[in-house]
């Protein structure tokens, strides 16, 4: 599995690593896989520990679930972010509003979250909605302090595990559920038109520097019922997004 071209495409290997870190994380994937989130005891070598000594005589029926919905998460992560798979991204500040995506360290809990979410998941349904899970992971990562928190600070505790996959779930589900009225988050096709127009941020009137370092914003804002729709919308940075004040109408 560690050889797999997808798995070594998004966790940036070109060879077999020397220390088996990706031996280490295909165990990782294992280990939630069977067990899940919600059975996790720290320290977490010895979750492992747990998983390799239990599946050592694994079937052959399991091994080939076990596979496929690796092969499943692979494909569908490195559709959805590419080379900055399993990287955070941060929001800009003022004076600097422009963000970036951490551009060498590999965060394990990240990794550890999305491969978990996509294993079981039907690829082809997930593919429809590509744009609006990675504006929603990035939201997470800029914006949701108890999920920052929970890929940065003591990330092999109970409390942390538990936060970050039960947030990430949560997020995954009000996007692929069924039964949304009105939908929450605008298309990446808008921004992409929009910022095509006019790269200018509404808020601080700087130029955006990536795609990825912009939002939509409601001018309504949707608390106040506020429609996702082009009308309704500005382009703005992800910062100053974040900063607006949520008294602000208009």
């Amino acid at each position: 599995m560690a050889s797999d071209s997808d798995f070594m495409y998004i966790c940036g290997l070109k060879a077999p690593d020397k220390r088996m870190k990706d031996k280490e994380l295909v165990l990782r994937f294992c280990a939630f896989y069977h067990k899940t989130y919600l059975n996790y005891k720290a320290p977490i070598r010895n979750f492992l520990n747990s998983e390799a000594q239990e599946k050592r005589d694994i079937t052959d029926k399991e091994l080939l679930e076990l596979k496929v919905a690796f092969k499943n998460s692979c494909l569908i992560i490195r559709s959805l972010l590419d080379k900055n798979a399993f990287k955070r991204f941060y929001k800009g500040s003022i004076g600097q509003p422009n963000g970036y995506w951490e551009p060498k360290k590999f965060n394990t809990s990240l990794y550890d979250i999305l491969m978990y979410s996509f294993a079981k998941e039907d690829k082809n349904k997930v593919f429809q909605n590509l744009d609006s899970i990675k504006e929603a992971l990035i939201h997470l990562m800029t914006e949701d302090q108890g999920f920052i928190d929970s890929i940065e600070l003591s990330t092999s505790s109970v409390q942390a595990v538990t936060t970050r996959f039960d947030k990430w779930r949560i997020t995954l589900q009000g996007i692929l559920g069924i039964g949304q009225k009105e939908p929450r988050c605008f298309s990446s096709k808008l921004k992409e038109e929009m910022m095509s127009i006019d790269q200018t941020c509404s808020i601080c009137q700087q130029r955006i520097q990536s795609i990825d370092d912009a939002a939509i914003d409601h001018i309504k804002q949707y608390w106040m019922g506020g429609k996702t729709i082009p009308e309704n919308a500005r382009l703005t940075h992800r910062d100053c997004n974040w900063a607006r004040s949520r008294n602000e109408t208009i």
